[in-house]
């Protein structure tokens, strides 16, 4: 009697396996005939921890295969309604698979499922990003690498190092404002090599997005320091020591930037502003001059110089100005002096409004020297054309 019960209950527990297993096979068959609400339904009721019947299936690595696969197949036909974001809790099924397949069983088809899911999630990521859910974008990157890691995938010792992944994971962090994340990825892409500056300037950005300034700054030398012919790197040295009141220190940089790109005319006029930060105006219009010579189609520089022999011109007139009516020997020939440096800007702030005759300072300036030097002509026709633009 006892046998038979023995026996009994040995077919009760069978029965209940193959019942479980049973509902595994119906999913797979649901998912083939591409009723995938009702594989999904079937395959979550036969891996329902709350259900008892589904205890021997919830440590079946199949079952969990097949889970991960019903949900890779929804994601791929697109069908809506039935589970939110598929790839990510197919990975999820994936990796609970191969947790419980201690004889590594089914670790062959699951490196196949694996490989196809990076896939998925490869392509997942590009439209994420051009949709503009960064952080989307940015799990699918994550979950990318992850896989590239998993034992069944990376039978090395080491770690797998997709480097054009860890730049896009960079990429989508930056744009999804995750600054501690986009500088880990960025960083790590820059210390293997891949699009190094760039990946250097972008960790730098992110710092200072951050407001790690000082951290910020110490990458950006050390970055210049490993890529010293990047023109990125070297203009954001000279933008910080100008924006931190450092002129001298911008000036050694873009003394370096020049050395480097010697025909680069927008570093001779970076140095020449510098320069009449630091009350040096010869040398400034000795670097404007050197950008004229380099590109003559640049309005900047012109006007520049010329302002550097209008502002002259405007201290002598004022310093005559204020002294007293005996003293016409010194009023005559500061006047004088006034007057010559207006003439000196004339050509340099016409040539810049040759360039740009939208600029409103331009004008300005023009109309006030043609008042001095009382050309009159010259005065009406500028002044109306700044009336007209009003």
């Amino acid at each position: 009697m006892k046998r038979i019960v023995t026996l009994l209950s040995l077919l009760f527990i069978t029965t209940a396996i193959f019942a479980q297993r049973g509902k595994v096979t119906s999913a797979l068959g649901y998912k083939e005939s591409g009723e995938l609400a009702k594989a999904y339904e079937v395959i979550q009721e036969a891996l329902d921890p709350n259900n008892e019947k589904a205890e021997k299936s919830l440590t079946w690595p199949r079952a969990w295969q097949v889970k991960g696969e019903i949900l890779q197949e929804i994601f791929r036909t697109g069908k809506k309604g039935i589970v939110e974001e598929p790839l990510f809790e197919a990975l999820e099924a994936y990796q609970q698979a191969i947790k419980i397949d201690a004889d590594n069983k089914f670790g062959k088809s699951l490196m196949v499922d694996l490989t196809f899911l990076q896939t998925d999630f490869s392509n997942y990521a590009i439209t994420a990003y051009e949709a503009e859910r960064f952080d989307v974008a940015l799990k699918c990157f994550e979950s990318f690498m992850l896989i590239s890691n998993i034992p069944v995938m990376n039978t090395t010792s080491g770690e797998v190092v997709d480097t054009a992944i860890i730049y896009n994971a960079g990429l989508a962090a930056y744009k999804a404002e995750n600054w501690d994340k986009a500088i880990q990825y960025f960083k790590k892409s820059s210390d293997n090599e891949y699009n190094g500056p760039v990946s250097s300037y972008y960790a730098f950005k992110a710092m200072e997005e951050k407001g790690d300034t000082v951290s910020a700054i110490a990458y950006l030398k050390e970055s210049f320091e490993k890529y010293p012919d990047n023109e990125t790197l070297i203009v954001e040295l000279i933008n910080y020591y100008i924006a931190a009141g450092k002129p001298n220190d911008a000036i050694s940089y873009l003394d370096l930037a020049i050395s480097k790109q010697p025909d680069n005319v927008s570093y001779y006029t970076a140095k020449g502003q510098t320069l009449e930060r630091l009350g040096r105006e010869d040398e400034a219009i000795e670097q404007y001059k050197q950008a004229i010579d380099k590109d003559k189609s640049q309005y900047t520089s012109y006007y520049n110089l010329g302002v550097i022999y209008y502002n002259r011109g405007v201290n002598s007139l004022n310093e005559a100005n204020q002294l007293p009516p005996s003293a016409t020997k010194e009023f005559d020939e500061l006047n004088e002096k006034g007057n010559d440096n207006m003439r000196k800007a004339l050509p340099y702030i016409e040539k810049s409004f040759e360039l740009d005759s939208t600029e409103v300072a331009i004008m300005e300036s023009l109309k006030q020297i043609y008042y001095r030097l009382k050309m009159i002509d010259k005065y009406n026709e500028i002044n109306t054309k700044m009336q007209n633009l009003k």
